[in-house]
């Protein structure tokens, strides 16, 4: 692991936070409206908190790990393979973004 230092800081309690509830929160998500969260007393959407995270290298929580493990299915092997291999919030929020990404372009072709 890195030691935290200006070029690797280490995440803030309000943004590992936030990372947890997105991951809770896309497990119920059928792809309309992307889900939000609270952070700095503010709602910001899933894909604007793993931006906000992508700097901090610090381990994932195994709590976290599993849950977002748990919804890379076996089309994103790749992703999983990344995650297992790294397990920390930079490797979470890139993965997660894929996903993200994926449930919307799903939902899409599903509306065409």
């Amino acid at each position: 692991m890195v030691e935290p230092s200006p070029a690797h800081p280490t995440i803030p309690p309000a943004q590992a936070q936030a990372f947890r509830d997105a991951v809770w929160r896309y497990s119920h998500w059928t792809g309309e409206r992307e889900p939000e969260v609270i952070l700095d007393l503010k709602s910001v959407l899933i894909s604007t908190v793993c931006r906000d995270v992508l700097s901090f290298n610090d381990p994932l929580p195994e709590d976290v790990f599993e849950k977002l493990f748990f919804d890379l299915h076996m089309e994103h092997s790749v992703l999983k393979g990344e995650l297992d291999a790294e397990p920390t919030y930079r490797t979470a929020a890139r993965c997660f973004l894929k996903l993200i990404e994926h449930r919307k372009t799903e939902y899409q072709q599903r509306q065409e």
